[in-house]
C-alpha cells in the first residue's frame, strides 16, 4: 500500500496531482485545509492537503477494484497501527529508549491513520461519498439519513458539484440552497384544478385503507366551495365502510354540498352525469388491500365509469418505501396521474416522498398534515416539498 500527501491551492489541483502520481485507481483517504506561514497566517491563501492511497501491487479490474481494494486497504492500515503500537515496547515488555523514537511524531501518524480509517469506513458504507468535498459529503449524508435512496442522493450531489465550483463548494448555505433547488427540479408537480363555468372537472381519489382519502376529499371540497366559490358535488363509492359514508355525509350537510353514494359502476356513471351542472365533482373510493387483485379490478370498474380528469393516488408518508412502491404497482392499472402524500406530520423521515415521486414519475398534487378540515392540506409546490424533504421544515 502506498499512502502519500498532496498539497495544492485547490482541492481539484491536489486531486489531479494524486491521480497523476498514483494513478486513476487511487482513492482519497482524507482532506484538510492548511494555513500558510505569514503574519499570524493572514494575507496568504490556505492550501488544500489530500491524503491519497493506492495498492502497490497490480490493481484489480474495474469491476472488482472498488469495495475489494478498500477492504484490503483497511486491513493493511489496521496492521500498520498494530505494528506501530508493538514497536513502542521491547520484547520483554519493558519500554525501549525513547531517544530512538519521536513519540509525538508516532502519535501524530497514528491520528492520521485513525482519521483515514474513519474516511475509509464512510467510503465503504456509501460508495463514492468519500470523493466529495466535506460540505457536499455532509449534504449527501443528510439526504441518506432522510431515507433518500443512495443512488438518487449521489445523483443530486453530483448535479450540485457540476453547478458549483471553488469557494462555492465550501459555502454550506449555498450548497444547501442548491441541493434544495436540484430536488425541486427533479420532481414533477401539478397545479390544482381551477374551476371554470364551462366545464365540470371530475377528480377521483384512490389508495389503500387508512391513508386518509375521505378526509382529504372533505378538505378539498371545503376549499373549492369556500375559497374558490365553486359549485361542488361529492360522490362516495366507499360502500364497505358505513362510517366513511356517514362521515362524509355529515360534512356535506354542514358545508351544504350535495352528496350521493354509488353502489355500482352504473350508479357512478349516472351520478357523474347528474352533476354535470357542477364545477367540481370529488369522488371518494373504497380503501382496497393492494394485494387483493380482484378488489383492485372491481374498483377499476367504478373509476372507468366515472371517467375522471384526474386520479389521485393517496399514499401515507408513514409507510415504508417498499410498501409505497407496492401500493403504486398494484394501483397503477387504475391509471393514477397524481400523487398525494398524507400524514406528513406523523412521518419520521420524508425521503420516501422523493424516492417514490422520482421512481413513479407522477406529479405531486397535495400533502396533508393533520385532521383539521380544511386547514391541514397544502398544494405541493417545488420549494415547499424540497425544503420539507431536506430540512424537514414546512415553509
Amino acid at each position: 500500500m502506498k499512502v502519500k500527501k498532496f498539497v495544492a491551492p485547490t482541492l481539484k489541483e491536489a486531486t489531479e496531482m494524486m491521480k497523476r502520481e498514483l494513478g486513476e485507481d487511487a482513492i482519497v483517504l482524507g482532506t484538510r485545509r492548511i494555513r500558510q506561514p505569514g503574519i499570524f497566517g493572514f494575507f496568504k491563501p490556505d492550501l488544500i492537503e489530500v491524503i491519497g492511497a493506492i495498492e502497490e501491487e497490480k490493481v484489480k479490474s474495474k469491476n472488482e477494484s472498488g469495495a475489494d481494494n478498500a477492504v484490503e486497504l483497511l486491513r493493511k492500515m489496521t496492521n500498520e497501527i498494530e505494528a506501530k503500537r508493538k514497536n513502542l515496547f521491547s520484547d520483554d515488555g519493558q519500554k525501549v529508549e525513547f531517544e530512538k523514537y519521536n513519540y509525538t511524531e508516532i502519535k501524530s501518524e497514528l491520528e492520521e491513520v485513525k482519521q483515514a480509517l474513519n474516511e475509509l469506513t464512510e467510503h465503504l458504507k456509501y460508495k463514492g461519498s468519500a470523493q466529495y468535498p466535506s460540505v457536499l459529503k455532509k449534504a449527501f449524508l443528510n439526504l441518506v439519513e432522510k431515507e433518500v435512496e443512495e443512488e438518487l442522493a449521489n445523483k443530486i450531489i453530483r448535479t450540485v458539484l457540476m453547478k458549483l465550483s471553488g469557494e462555492e463548494l465550501r459555502d454550506e448555505k449555498l450548497v444547501e440552497s442548491e441541493v434544495i433547488n436540484v430536488i425541486s427540479e427533479i420532481l414533477r408537480f401539478s397545479k390544482p384544478v381551477k374551476p371554470v363555468r364551462r366545464k365540470t372537472f371530475v377528480l377521483a381519489f384512490i389508495g389503500p385503507t387508512g391513508v386518509g382519502k375521505t378526509t382529504t376529499v372533505a378538505k378539498l371540497a371545503a376549499i373549492y366551495k369556500l375559497f374558490e366559490n365553486a359549485r361542488v358535488a361529492l360522490i362516495s363509492a366507499d360502500t364497505y365502510r358505513i362510517a366513511a359514508i356517514e362521515q362524509l355525509q355529515t360534512f356535506a350537510n354542514i358545508a351544504n354540498i350535495p352528496m350521493d353514494v354509488a353502489y355500482t359502476p352504473e350508479d357512478m356513471s349516472r351520478l357523474v352525469r347528474k352533476h354535470q351542472d357542477k364545477d367540481i365533482i370529488l369522488i371518494d373510493t373504497v380503501g382496497r388491500n393492494q394485494r387483493q387483485s380482484e378488489h383492485i379490478s372491481e374498483l377499476g370498474k367504478f373509476i372507468k365509469s366515472a371517467d375522471p380528469d384526474e386520479v389521485h393516488l393517496v399514499l401515507s408518508a408513514t409507510s415504508s418505501y417498499k410498501n409505497m412502491l407496492d401500493v403504486y404497482n398494484r394501483f397503477k392499472s387504475l391509471l393514477p396521474n397524481r400523487l398525494i402524500f398524507s400524514k406528513v406530520d406523523e412521518a419520521v423521515s420524508l425521503g420516501y416522498i422523493l424516492n417514490v415521486a422520482y421512481k413513479t414519475k407522477l406529479p405531486l398534487s397535495y400533502i396533508t398534515t393533520g385532521q383539521n378540515v380544511p386547514d391541514d392540506i397544502a398544494v405541493a409546490e417545488p420549494k415547499v416539498i424540497a425544503n420539507l424533504i431536506y430540512k424537514e421544515v414546512l415553509i
